[in-house]
């Protein structure tokens, strides 16, 4: 997918998620109580053939694209407060965290299991969705 052409309101993220995958939506769901500025906002797709999701998450500023672990710091990054934390990981050699992220992506389905259809956000949640 192309983020280049969102166009996202001044100050949001946006964050494109597996919406058929458990892991992925549980994170969304721990996101969306973590975030108390409500500054993230979330875009669920089915079609891994039609983006770049079969193996990541990404994460939108509206300037520059992050994938994969680097999406998750700059969420934790953005969250603020304890959620600075996960930038622990920096002390790991990038090509360490994207292995250990993709081999955790590979096999999510395997171990959390997925879901017969993509993510419905529930009716609080639908102004954060795109």
């Amino acid at each position: 997918m192309n983020t280049s052409k969102i166009n996202l309101p001044e100050g949001k993220i946006l964050v494109l998620f597996d919406g058929i995958c458990i892991l992925c939506s549980g994170t969304i769901r721990f996101i969306m109580r973590a975030d108390r500025r409500k500054k993230f906002l979330f875009l669920a797709l089915q079609n891994s053939a039609e983006n770049q999701l079969a193996e990541s998450v990404i994460v939108y500023d509206g300037t520059a694209t992050y994938d994969h672990f680097d999406a998750l710091l700059k969420i934790g990054k953005e969250l603020g407060g304890i959620y600075r934390l996960i930038e622990i990981f920096r002390i790991i050699p990038p090509k360490w965290r994207q292995s250990l992220y993709l081999w955790i992506a590979r096999n999510r389905y395997k171990w959390f299991g997925v879901r017969n259809s993509c993510y419905i956000p529930s009716p609080e949640e639908r102004e954060r969705f795109i």
